[in-house]
Formats: C-alpha cells, structure tokens, sequence
C-alpha cells in the first residue's frame, strides 16, 4: 500500500491536538493494513507560512512522527516518506531547518523533491514527482512516450470537466487527462478538498485545513499495491459551516451565540450597511469565524463625470486625508488623528 498526505499547514489557528490525534490516527490505520506501506508521501504545504519559534517546535513534533513512524514491515523500522515541496508562500524553503537534523536518526529513510524528477522507490516501483514550480518549464523529458506507477505532486490540476482551484498566470497548470494516461495513480496537492478526477487522478485534500474547500468531508487517503484507492474520514475534523447573511440582524443573532466549530459568514452588504456589519465584524474576538464582506455596487454608480474624475486627482494628490478615507471605508477606524501626528512629526524633522 501507499500512504498521502496533503496540505496540512501546520501553522494554521487550530487546536495542535487535533493534528496530533489525526497523525495518529492516520499512522494507525498503516499499521493495521494487511499489506506493507512502502512508502508515505508528503504533497506539499506541510507549512502554512514562516513560522515562529514556538510553531516550529510544534512542526518538529508532527515531523518526528511522521518520519519515526514505526510502521515499516519486513526489514524496516519505519516507512519511507517523500516530502514533495509545495507552494512557496507556504513552505518556504522551511525543509532545510529539519531535514539535515531529522536524517541523522537511525533507520530513517527521508527523501525532499524540490524540483520535477524521477526516481525509483524502495519497493522497486517508477514514480514521477512534479512538486509546485513556476515559470517556463517544459516537461515533455517526463511526459513524451513515458509511463510510471505512481506521480504525486503538488499545484493547479484541470480537467475537461473539472478544474476545482483557481491559478495565477505564472503557475503551471497539469493536465488530469495527461497526468492519468502516463501513471497508474496520480495523487497532487493544493486543493483543499478531496477531488477525483476520474482515470485514478486525485487531490487528496487535507486532515482539517479549513481556509478553502471547507465543506467538503476530510479523509485519509491511501491506495493498495493495484492503486486502488481507498479513503478513511478523519473524526478529527472539526465540522465547517459556511452562512450566507441576509442582514445585520441575522449576523448579530450568529454572533450572540457560542461558536464552537468553524464558521465562514457571507456577506453581500448595500453600501449604507456596510459600517455596520463592520462593526460587528470588529468587535468578533473567535479564531473559529472567518467573514467575506462585498459591498453591492450599483454599476451607474461607477461612472464618473470629468469635475469627480478632476475631485478624485486631486484628494489622490493628498496622501494623507487619502489614507484616513481608506482606513474608515476598510476598517471602520478613525486614524485621523494618528496620521497626522505622524505627519506632523515627518515636517519636523524634515525641517
């Protein structure tokens, strides 16, 4: 069998207990296959950003872990794990804090892909690996008159009929179509819902990552030695509720109450609603609750006659009052006074 893993943003607001229960959780389910692991594949974002001193000690935790996983059969202490580089607003280059120490361990095998390659896994079978790159890359030496048993990766995947994630023009977007006709299973990384695409080519999405794809169930993801998948739900993974608001009202009565599971609010506001719904979105003190405010436009609204275009020039010649506008349409905050103090104390010193 081998094992996926996807996203995991260790970095992100959620309780460290439930990334732990889910690694254990997830490592037992190994132990217990009825065939061996040859290998657990990391695809990408095991890191949700650079992290602080106290996070990284936390991502050394859940590194040991994975790594040390006591899983291995015939031979072997533990499983083999591949760690597939992922976004790089994400990972950061922050494998090479903890690789070179985690690769001193006894009877560890630890294999980091940074760039597109091919390699040969310990149970003899052909892989590709196609972690997140950028740019002008051609991969026709991976993809022209090839075949592998296995490709993991990780960034945008699209299909005819599928194309769940968004993507910057300067990310390389894979087809699933291809991806499928040149390996027996395909497993990436990067959307955050659970995806198949049809032909054994999948996202795995992630243990409890709730910032896209929220909705969707959280599972573990494995395959046997035929690749036929198979999926466990993670019981680790707190439920997601995403509410549409119709009004003020509506989002004060949400607010009033006690929210003990993540919730996103949906807010399409009138202009005159705006302050308001800014109010009570400031006043929110919940890591579990996420807003998505867009104020309604009227597009008449939007055309402008020469004196407003005229208007406009010149407050944007005016950085200050400019930033003070900005600040109380965004945040509801009055800086007025702040800025121009800094102001003032700016003219000073430049005199």
């Amino acid at each position: 069998m081998y094992a996926f893993i996807g996203d995991l943003h260790i970095g992100v607001k959620l309780p460290k207990i439930d990334f732990i229960k889910s690694m254990t959780d997830f490592l037992g389910i190994i132990r217990n296959h009825k065939e061996e692991c040859h290998a657990i594949f990391v695809c990408g974002d095991f890191f949700d950003r650079r992290l602080s001193t106290e996070e990284l000690k936390f991502a050394s935790e859940m590194m040991l872990c994975l790594v040390c996983n006591e899983c291995g059969r015939n031979g072997r202490t533990h499983v083999p794990v591949y760690f597939i580089h992922g976004t790089y607003t994400h990972d950061q280059g922050q494998y090479d804090i903890f690789l070179p120490m985690l690769q001193k361990l006894d009877n560890v095998e630890i294999f980091y892909i940074e760039n597109a390659c091919e390699l040969t896994l310990v149970d003899g079978r052909r892989a590709l690996f196609l972690p997140q790159e950028y740019g002008d890359i051609s991969y026709d030496k991976f993809f022209k008159d090839k075949h592998y048993d296995i490709i993991v990766g990780h960034g945008p995947i699209a299909s005819n009929t599928k194309n769940p994630c968004k993507s910057a023009k300067y990310e390389i977007v894979h087809s699933a179509e291809l991806l499928g006709d040149i390996s027996e299973i395909c497993v990436f990384g990067h959307y955050h819902g659970y995806t198949d695409f049809g032909n054994n080519v999948f996202y795995t999405g992630p243990w409890l990552q709730w910032k896209y794809g929220e909705d969707t169930p959280k599972v573990f993801f494995f395959c046997d030695d035929e690749f036929k998948v198979f999926t466990k739900p993670n019981q680790n993974a707190m439920e997601f509720k995403t509410v549409e608001i119709q009004n003020p009202e509506q989002l004060r009565e949400y607010m009033s109450q006690e929210i003990e599971t993540p919730h996103r609010f949906v807010i399409n506001s009138l202009p005159e609603n705006m302050d308001v719904y800014r109010g009570i979105i400031n006043a929110n003190k919940s890591s579990l609750v996420k807003f998505q405010l867009e104020e309604i436009v009227d597009e008449d609204d939007l055309q402008l006659t020469v004196d407003e275009v005229l208007d406009a020039q010149v407050e944007a010649s005016q950085p200050i009052p400019a930033l003070v506008t900005y600040i109380k349409d965004k945040y509801g905050v009055d800086a007025e006074e702040q800025l121009h103090d800094y102001e003032t104390q700016i003219n000073k010193e430049v005199n």
